[in-house]
């Protein structure tokens, strides 16, 4: 039985999965790691870290295989991964410091600079601001505030990529991960010389661009040893966690729209071309369908505000939920900001904070959990109403991982966006769809139609209540008034 094997490397975590011919889950493994924040704004990972999770999650989901499938049935591999990172490496592959993550804002002044030198050229070419959730503006910042590193680097890469390079021995990225870097041509899905010979950035320190069904290598001896593995297994360049996400919740056509709610909450839509009609407000982003793209919309604390929350009040996701249910929809006019690392779409901005707004004597607990649900619900609508400004259709939304998977709040996300949503039958959408990338691009099946046609399987509808939708029209409304109002305040944040 021939199978594939994707492998995530998230934010917060390392999961490992496997599908057999037939798009059948098989097994899978999770290893936790931490992040640190060694200052504010600043967010940081070891990367062997990633490195000993995932190993750890390969020899799991290969020691779970059913007798007598085993690792020589693993026919290729691919990897989906955290977004927007950078770590640079040495000559030999060796990380010269702690990888910086997407959540990481501390280069402001550089994407400031940057955009003052080339904001045509990000305009025309990445259709972008440049931003510091960027790789590119972490770059600019290594240059500046640690040039002994920059000039040491031989590549800054994208998390993943350093660990495909782990399990190959070989250098690349793919056209999704690169296509939110900041450096990239979306039009020609290549690095692009005039942004970065416009801010004089060393274009060797980018690797080399690969659609995401590429083979970009196999497995080494060595790491055979290490993981069981079999030697000479292929791995295909695979995606950013968000292109895959996109594959693994079947948004490779139009009118299929992904909502997931994890570390970060995300919107995500099928494109054919793409053009500046939303600059700013949403991402497009190369698919990993070659030649196609996607938009994507993000809340970048969706999740990581209730996890945030827990931890304060030493409470479980459960019983806060439990409590929220108790309070009205709409929250009795308590506003919540899913902002604790700065907004995403459509206003990205790393000086805006959380918090909540509209406070009284007579607000408990369960309002403030519950108001911080309907605020990630509202700042995912936005991105929805940025597709249709796109006239992309919302034909079909369908809710998976994380939040998404809480009754409560998948009730509350699809009042807000009065539109039914229909739940997916296997959660992880980010790990199938590196699996299917994967079987893809070694051809066990013939194109993504195929791949996602036999594998995802959506479940129960869950079906809006008109009622509560008019509340939620009205309360969304004020929403959206939120940063506009706050902007100017946030941008006197001197942290």
């Amino acid at each position: 039985m021939a199978l594939v094997m994707g492998i995530d490397l998230g934010t917060s975590s390392a999961k490992t999965i496997i599908l057999d011919h037939a798009g059948h889950f098989i097994t899978s493994a999770t290893e936790a790691y931490p992040m640190t924040t060694p200052h504010p704004g600043w967010v940081e990972q070891m990367p062997e870290d990633w490195w000993r999770a995932v190993c750890k999650t390969i020899r799991a989901a290969i020691a779970a295989l059913p007798p007598p499938l085993s690792a020589y049935e693993i026919k290729g591999i691919a990897l989906s991964g955290q977004m927007n990172g950078a770590l640079p490496i040495d000559d030999i592959g060796t990380p010269l410091r702690a990888a910086m993550l997407w959540l990481d804002g501390r280069s402001q002044m550089e994407c400031d600079a940057a955009n003052e030198i080339a904001g045509d050229a990000f305009r025309e070419r990445a259709l972008t601001i440049l931003n510091p959730v960027n790789t590119l503006a972490k770059v600019l910042w290594l240059r500046t505030h640690e040039p002994d590193c920059y000039n040491t680097a031989r590549y800054i890469l994208i998390p993943k990529d350093w660990v495909r390079y782990k399990l190959t021995g070989i250098i690349a990225t793919d056209v999704s991960d690169a296509s939110v870097s900041g450096a990239l041509d979306l039009f020609t899905r290549s690095w692009s010389a005039e942004i970065l010979e416009n801010l004089e950035v060393n274009a060797s320190l980018f690797p080399d661009v690969l659609e995401s069904t590429t083979i970009a290598g196999t497995i080494t001896q060595k790491v055979s040893d290490l993981t069981g593995l079999a030697p000479g297994t292929p791995v295909c360049a695979g995606g950013g966690d968000m292109a895959c996400m996109a594959v693994g919740s079947g948004a490779i056509k139009p009118g299929i729209v992904g909502v997931g709610i994890g570390t970060a909450g995300h919107a995500i839509t099928f494109a054919e071309t793409i053009n500046d009609g939303a600059f700013n407000q949403v991402w497009p982003m190369c698919h990993s369908v070659p030649g196609a793209y996607f938009w994507l919309g993000c809340s970048y604390t969706g999740g990581a505000s209730l996890s945030w929350l827990s931890e304060q009040f030493g409470e479980d996701y459960d019983s806060l939920t439990e409590q929220a249910a108790q309070a009205p929809p709409a929250s009795d006019d308590l506003y919540f900001m899913p902002w604790l690392a700065g907004t995403g779409t459509p206003h990205p901005d790393t000086s805006a904070r959380g918090g909540w707004l509209g406070l009284t004597l007579h607000h408990t607990k369960g309002h403030m959990v519950r108001a911080l649900l309907e605020g990630v619900a509202c700042d995912l609508r936005q991105s929805l109403d940025t597709f249709q400004k796109l006239h992309l259709p919302v034909d079909e939304i369908r809710l998976g991982e994380g939040g998404g998977k809480s009754p409560l709040w998948r009730q509350i996300l699809v009042d807000v966006f009065a539109q039914n949503g229909r739940m997916m039958e296997l959660g992880d959408a980010s790990a199938i769809g590196a699996a299917l990338i994967a079987g893809v691009g070694v051809g066990m099946f013939e194109d993504f139609d195929e791949a996602c046609g036999v594998t995802i399987q959506t479940g129960e509808e869950v079906v809006y209540d008109r009622e509560t939708a008019k509340r939620y029209e009205a309360y969304y409304k004020r929403y959206r008034g939120l940063y506009p109002a706050l902007s100017g305040w946030f941008r006197q944040n001197t942290l």
